[in-house]
């Protein structure tokens, strides 16, 4: 792929909605697996970034701030983001940003952003489980309501910063190379990517997009899930999965 042909963050996620094949697998708690397909997924994306942007007036060049739990559903908020292109951050208490979204009231009870945001971990909440503080939003509750095509009034330009001090072309760029990088799964047979970490980052959002541009799914297993060998080697090889340290 040459760098004229490296698709801007918008192509990309517009790719991703034809995809019929799965994109993200979720495993937690046992019995608990949640397989989104692309058009799926970008179904939460699309819901996701209008419920930014309609709910919390969150637009391009916006900062963003976002927990750093791994789950599915930040993982949808990430590319919800991403779609509206705001300036996305994993640290600090939301100073400067529009919105800081997280898992629990203790992330953001002394936030600075303007719209402090409480996701729930249930794997299918229609709400947070528990109590919402004054002056917050219920992103379970609410996102449901919002249209599941993207209105696309704000959208990412590529000289903005995607994160700080990267561009959205810079990391259009770095997630190609990463895709690059796995098209040996193809020799493999493998169809998945396992995300290895325990927090969301730069480096797990390169992943996370070089694994959907390269044509793979990328699984997830809870990292506030005890995984027991025999049970993570049965879900690796149900979901024929790799690990990045396999790529070698």
């Amino acid at each position: 792929m040459t760098i004229d042909s490296i698709p801007t963050f918008t192509a990309f996620i517009s790719s991703l909605a034809r995809r019929q094949s799965p994109a993200l697998l979720w495993y937690s708690a046992p019995g608990e697996r949640i397989e989104l397909s692309g058009r799926v997924l970008d179904n939460w994306v699309s819901k996701s970034a209008n419920f930014l942007v309609d709910e919390c007036e969150l637009g391009a060049a916006q900062q963003y701030t976002l927990t750093q739990q791994v789950h599915w559903r930040s993982l949808v908020l990430l590319l919800a983001g991403l779609r509206v292109g705001a300036r996305l951050t994993f640290e600090g208490g939301g100073e400067g940003s529009q919105v800081h979204a997280a898992f629990s009231p203790a992330e953001i009870e002394q936030s600075a952003a303007e719209y402090p945001v409480l996701v729930d971990r249930g794997p299918l909440s229609m709400r947070f489980m528990g109590q919402v503080p004054a002056g917050t939003t219920d992103y379970c509750a609410e996102v449901r309501s919002h249209s599941d095509a993207y209105s696309g009034f704000s959208l990412p330009h590529e000289s903005d910063a995607a994160f700080k001090g990267l561009t959205y072309r810079e990391l259009m760029q770095r997630v190609a190379a990463r895709a690059a990088q796995l098209s040996q799964l193809t020799a493999t047979g493998k169809h998945s990517l396992l995300l290895e970490t325990s927090k969301l980052s730069l480096n797990a959002t390169v992943d996370v997009l070089g694994a959907l541009m390269a044509g793979y799914s990328v699984l997830v297993l809870d990292p506030q899930e005890e995984w027991a060998d025999e049970r993570k080697n049965r879900i690796m090889s149900d979901e024929r999965a790799t690990a990045p340290q396999d790529l070698g």
